[in-house]
């Protein structure tokens, strides 16, 4: 009886699934699928293709014409002093010399008595500028623009208004005011220099600027989700608006790092009596002033302190772009 029971159970279920196994066999054969239509790709016209090669054309001259005072240094830069002195009359100046002499200048750079084998030093203080002012700009501001662009407090318009003001002011009128207030904090003596050197350069109102501008631009949904899952502002900062915010970091970095790199007038006056201290860019006149003068060992310097810009710009020009762009500067 209860195998019976079980049986008339079941037969509804074995005839749906025979019908559905009919209906099954009585689909028609789908229809084929309808390829898409690819429309042919237009020639240019004699006419846009005639301006695409003359744009080419003029670029291509500009580029030269911009890039030939650098191959005249670094082409200068491989030959020996005599041998530069005794082609700058003709057209082999601008040739490659013997690649017997190719290194020769570089090896005097760094070997060389009048200087001391300072060269090596001077690189080495310009890399440590470069990273401890990259960090403390990007720390600094950062900081500073997600404040006035996030947090709401008495002032924050006033201050907004302020850094945006303060981007109008020449960087070489601010030179005077910041060299008498290092000194009456007494940042210019010989065991205080370095720390008057790299605390001016770590705030920039055209930085905070840029932070600013983007991080408006970051919904404010996001933080919002990390507050209520218990985050607070600075972990909300670090976790989740700087991974979204990698584009306007590499480019303040970018800038920062070329900004520090070339810097000459402050750090001249700071580092003047202080060889050990010198970075690259100020130690260039040392070279430029040893005895004998040795004009392809100029020439080498130059080049070495033109190299880190040069590799900096070429293979980061996209994060200087994606920056700018999505920065409010466009």
């Amino acid at each position: 009886m209860a195998a019976t029971m079980l049986l008339k159970k079941r037969a509804p279920v074995l005839v749906a699934e025979q019908s559905t196994e009919n209906a099954a066999e009585n689909i028609p054969d789908a229809a084929p699928q309808e390829t898409e239509y690819v429309a042919p790709k237009k020639k240019q016209s004699k006419k846009k293709l005639a301006w695409r090669v003359v744009l080419y054309f003029w670029m291509s001259v500009l580029a030269i014409l911009f890039l030939f005072p650098v191959w005249w240094m670094v082409v200068n830069s491989m030959k020996s002093n005599t041998e530069l002195v005794e082609q700058l009359s003709s057209m082999r100046t601008f040739l490659p010399g013997g690649i017997t002499e190719w290194f020769t200048s570089y090896v005097n750079l760094f070997t060389s008595e009048a200087l001391s084998g300072a060269i090596g030093r001077s690189i080495f203080n310009s890399i440590l500028y470069c990273a401890i002012t990259v960090a403390g700009v990007l720390l600094v501001n950062s900081l500073a623009a997600y404040a006035i662009s996030r947090i709401r407090f008495p002032g924050a318009g006033v201050i907004t208004t302020i850094v945006l003001l303060l981007i109008l002011v020449p960087v070489e009128t601010s030179i005077v005011p910041q060299i008498v207030i290092l000194t009456r904090l007494g940042l210019t003596t010989p065991t205080t220099r370095m720390f008057g050197y790299l605390i001016p350069g770590l705030v920039s109102p055209f930085y905070i600027f840029m932070f600013r501008s983007y991080f408006v631009g970051i919904p404010k949904e996001i933080e919002e989700a990390a507050e209520i899952d218990g985050a607070g502002k600075f972990r909300t900062f670090f976790v989740m608006v700087i991974p979204l915010s990698k584009a306007i970091f590499a480019t303040v970095s970018i800038f920062t790092f070329m900004g520090a790199w070339n810097d000459y007038v402050f750090a001249q006056y700071i580092f003047s009596a202080s060889v050990d201290l010198m970075p690259l860019q100020v130690f260039l006149q040392q070279v430029n002033n040893a005895q004998p003068k040795d004009t392809a060992m100029v020439m080498a310097a130059l080049t070495i302190s033109t190299i880190p810009i040069a590799i900096v710009y070429v293979f980061c020009q996209r994060y200087i772009v994606e920056g700018v762009s999505f920065s409010g500067l466009k």
